[in-house]
């Protein structure tokens, strides 16, 4: 809970001096960049969360790695781990991306389906379920695949969920089977 905290304190910071700058949209992504830099490599997870290395070691490595980031976000990356956060960078960098979307109104939309669609078919997805989610915002479509849905899409914003998979469909109607007391005449 420390962590989430100190995180969302940190983004904020980083969101209030991007906005003041106007580098909010370029912060926002070498900010997805380090979150997924993190969620794909151990080492680096493992490297950020080690008590054992001092602080320039780990200052050295990261401007080497993120050496194509803007000045901007290269001197964040140095104050997070002259403080001693640099196991929240992560966390920072998802709380950053949530602000950024939030000031510009914008939602991530996951649909998840059975086979791969292309983008013209997710847009109109998306498009028929606005009405239950929000015409106000726009959406950033994250594609996820799940050959055990069968058919169908499962579309998630936020804490909204429409779920027109085969797979619930089955699910539902295998519950009223077991709950039907009919006996047949013999």
């Amino acid at each position: 809970m420390a962590g989430f905290r100190a995180a969302k304190r940190y983004a904020k910071g980083l969101m209030q001096f991007a906005s003041e700058t106007g580098k909010a949209a370029e912060i926002n992504q070498e900010m997805l960049d380090v979150k997924n830099a993190i969620q794909s490599n151990r080492e680096l997870a493992s490297f950020l969360n080690s008590p054992v290395l001092d602080s320039k070691k780990k200052n050295a490595v990261l401007k080497e790695i993120f050496k194509d980031f803007s000045p901007s976000t290269q001197n964040f990356i140095t104050l997070v781990v002259n403080h001693r956060r640099e196991g929240f960078l992560r966390q920072i960098a998802t709380q950053y991306n949530a602000l950024y979307d939030h000031s510009i109104n914008a939602r991530t939309a996951e649909v998840v389906t059975a086979t791969d669609l292309d983008d013209a078919l997710i847009q109109d997805i998306v498009n028929k379920a606005k009405a239950n989610m929000g015409e106000n915002f726009s959406y950033k479509i994250e594609n996820k695949v799940d050959p055990s849905l069968i058919g169908g899409f499962i579309l998630r914003v936020g804490d909204k969920q429409i779920d027109t998979s085969i797979k619930s469909k089955l699910t539902r109607l295998k519950k009223e089977f077991d709950i039907n007391d009919y006996i047949p005449k013999i």
